[in-house]
């Protein structure tokens, strides 16, 4: 059955939207419009959000998964940037306490003299970032780092910097954002394009969507449209009026090792020897590494592809700190995703500001660029603040009291919430603690939908899949293995295996017939093998 959180999604209530009166329609369904999707509900608009694709089909789950200030940005002096991210922080820990879990990240360092600089910049950083005692930072070397992290090469890293930051599920996060703005009265609909702008008096009013399951476009109308497409904003405007900035996209790609190739304990922050920090992120079997900064220029900006000059990069950075002979034939599967960077001229990708903009067409059209994963909360705000601005009618709406996510509507930590299904759940602990992670209080709904395994030996079980469609709008797949399951990442050698199972499940429950299922399974798996290219190479 649905629940609260649901969202129109049936093809006769999608028909009704013409009829519909919205005061605000978000275009892109990423963190950043899902962000404005869930404010605008706060702020008591009646919203609606529509998708190209899946909702956190590009950019907003192919990131490095962090809720972090960026204290790197300090050395181009972007200070009110980095104490923005550094304190946004808290409010995502706050909000959605099972999608933001504290970790230690560890910093080394080749000489003292470079310690000392990287000391600096993270005692500036937890001062603009007003972090507490507790999660304050510690200097370690000789034993201690060697008891910490075994495997670096303590010879050229003599030295290390633990300091706080927070991992996160970058597309659950957006789907928490989704959730909680249909819970706020607002409609939400991946698989709907945008094929054009309405316009009344010269004004902005309203889009022209097609719908999955609709034979014709429906005009819909609303006071007020936001752009919130990321890489696709130029496309949005070039629906408007010439772009007021540019953009320029940069690729950042990561790739998935196996946790016996690079058996590290920690998550840690290397420094290339181009300055380029790249991140080694263990979670369970695996360990993520990434990213890459490079200006992309193609044209498939859902699936940029991974090159294997950028996995030797990556390879490299990690062999010259662990003293390893990383080949690409080990890599797992891996992923690109695209940043959205408004232009600055004469400067390269890692020096651009990732700083948003709001702008303002002369017909209205509100669009939101720049920024990042850390800061969507502050960002969704400036952009609501705008449309009320450009509304004043709409000031005298009754702000919702309903601030809570789905997966955080109760007080309890994950770690209480893991102790307490441990003691009544008999199912494996490991299985227990991933599903607190992505699902937090909803853990245990999920495990009353299906406890089967997917697969033998693995750690997901088929009530993810059955929530997944029932509560979180999955359509394919893709939209199952990639960004509700994340199995690609996190068990990479269970997509092959579970896709099987998972397809006879879904074509259960939407309806398949064999030859859809079939035309379902094949394109997963095509998908699958080419994240996984580099293993053709053995």
């Amino acid at each position: 059955p649905r629940n609260r959180f649901s969202t129109m999604q049936d093809s006769s209530s999608v028909e009704t939207l013409g009829e519909t009166a919205f005061d605000v329609i978000i275009i892109g369904g990423g963190i950043t419009g899902a962000g404005v999707f869930r404010q605008a509900g706060l702020q008591g608009l009646k919203a609606l959000l529509v998708e190209a694709k899946d909702f956190a089909s590009g950019t907003s789950s192919r990131s490095t998964k962090l809720i972090h200030g960026g204290i790197r940005y300090l050395q181009n002096g972007e200070w009110a940037l980095v104490r923005e991210g550094a304190r946004e922080r808290l409010r995502v820990l706050k909000l959605a306490p099972h999608l933001a879990e504290p970790i230690d990240l560890l910093l080394v360092a080749p000489n003292w003299f470079t310690c000392l600089k990287y000391l600096i910049g993270v005692r500036l950083y937890e001062f603009l970032g007003q972090v507490r005692r507790e999660d304050r930072h510690r200097l370690i070397w000789g034993k201690a780092l060697a008891a910490i992290e075994p495997s670096l090469d303590r010879k050229r890293y003599p030295y290390g910097i633990l300091y706080r930051e927070y991992l996160t599920d970058d597309a659950r996060l957006v789907l928490a954002n989704v959730r909680a703005g249909c819970a706020l009265d607002g409609v939400a609909l991946n698989y709907t394009p945008v094929e054009s702008l309405l316009e009344e008096d010269g004004r902005v009013a309203g889009v022209t969507i097609r719908h999955r399951g609709s034979k014709n476009p429906i005009a819909v109308k609303a006071a007020c449209v936001v752009n919130a497409a990321g890489p696709w904003v130029p496309k949005v405007l070039a629906m408007d009026e010439p772009a007021l900035k540019s953009l320029i996209l940069s690729k950042g790609v990561h790739v998935v090792l196996a946790r016996s190739d690079l058996r590290i304990n920690q998550c840690c922050l290397l420094v290339a020897d181009d300055g380029r920090p790249v991140f080694a992120i263990p979670a369970d079997e695996i360990v993520y590494v990434g990213t890459t900064d490079s200006i992309y220029e193609g044209s498939d900006l859902t699936w940029p592809p991974v090159l294997d000059h950028e996995v030797q990069y990556l390879l490299g950075v990690v062999n010259a700190h662990f003293k390893l002979g990383l080949q690409p034939p080990q890599v797992l599967s891996s992923w690109a995703g695209l940043r959205p960077l408004i232009a600055q001229s004469g400067k390269a990708t890692t020096e651009i500001s990732r700083k948003d903009e709001v702008w303002v067409s002369r017909k209205g059209l509100i669009t939101i660029a720049g920024g990042k994963l850390t800061g969507y909360l502050k960002m969704a705000e400036l952009v609501v603040q705008q449309v009320v601005q450009q509304h004043p009618v709409f000031r005298d709406r009754i702000p919702s009291a309903l601030k809570w996510f789905p997966g955080a509507s109760q007080p309890q930590p994950p770690e209480g919430l893991l102790t307490s299904l441990l003691d009544s759940e008999n199912v494996d602990a490991q299985i227990l603690k991933r599903l607190v992670r992505r699902y937090g209080d909803e853990a245990q709904a999920v495990l009353a939908s299906g406890r089967e395994l997917i697969a033998p030996g693995a750690k997901m079980i088929l009530g993810q899949v059955y929530w997944a469609v029932t509560q979180e709008y999955a359509q394919t797949m893709e939209d199952v293995v990639y960004r509700r399951l994340r199995t690609p990442l996190y068990e990479p050698d269970l997509s092959v295996r579970g896709v099987e199972r998972i397809s006879e499940l879904m074509a259960e429950m939407l309806g398949w017939d064999e030859a859809e299922r079939l035309r379902q399974l094949d394109q997963i798996r095509s998908r699958l093998a080419a994240d996984q290219h580099f293993l053709d190479n053995t």
